[in-house]
């Protein structure tokens, strides 16, 4: 098996911690259990496989992990091929996504979905402070809680040189949050930024205008 694809089919944890006790499936580059009910216990039990040592794309989202259960993956020393990881609504807040941060296998991750979670300012710096994905291509942290404070932090990445796209909708960053945004110098390969919904104004976006790189 090379792609499995199980989203959308009711599993809890006992399905998950089945699955994760998996020695076979050596190749296994895509896991999708978007959508299910594996919560904290299930994604903590997938954590501790060590045999998906080929695992590129990891898709969890709707799934309600929680903090607990983000600080397990991050602890995850097999997946050094990982790729994608999707956590999007899976009520993580600052200390999963601080734990997360605190990651260094995988260095080939490009693309990072934490949409639609509870990460603030805290969990906003710990993850600017990442110094492992230098390879990361996609940050979503769409419909956050990051704020100015966090959208700063952010912008004062400098490990993040080959990032495409950002995603900051609907984080309330407003004018200052804009101007912290625009004085980054790092980002030169960014195609993509989108900040729907966080009330930039004229100011903002004036200000957004003048960056050069």
């Amino acid at each position: 098996v090379v792609d499995l694809q199980l989203f959308n089919n009711g599993y809890n944890a006992l399905h998950a911690d089945i699955i994760g006790l998996n020695t076979t499936w050596v190749n296994l580059q895509t896991l999708n259990l978007r959508f299910n009910k594996i919560g904290a216990k299930g994604a903590t039990a997938l954590s501790h496989n060590t045999t998906w040592t080929n695992l590129q794309t990891l898709d969890l989202e709707y799934n309600k992990i929680g903090d607990k259960a983000a600080t397990a993956l991050s602890r995850n020393t097999t997946w050094n091929n990982l790729q994608t990881l999707q956590l999007g609504h899976n009520k993580i807040g600052d200390k999963g996504a601080t734990a997360l941060s605190q990651n260094t296998t995988w260095a080939n991750l490009k693309t990072f979905d934490l949409d639609s979670n509870s990460i603030g300012v805290k969990g906003a710096t710990a993850l600017n402070q990442n110094t492992t994905w230098t390879n990361l291509q996609t940050l979503s942290l769409e419909s956050s809680k990051i704020g100015v404070k966090g959208v700063a932090a952010l912008s004062k990445n400098t490990t993040w040189t080959h990032l495409k796209i950002l995603d900051l909708e609907s984080n309330s960053i407003g004018d200052e949050g804009a101007t912290a945004l625009s004085q980054n110098t790092t980002w030169i390969n960014l195609q993509a930024l989108t900040l729907g919904g966080n009330s930039i104004g004229v100011k903002g976006a004036a200000i957004l205008k003048k960056n050069q790189t």
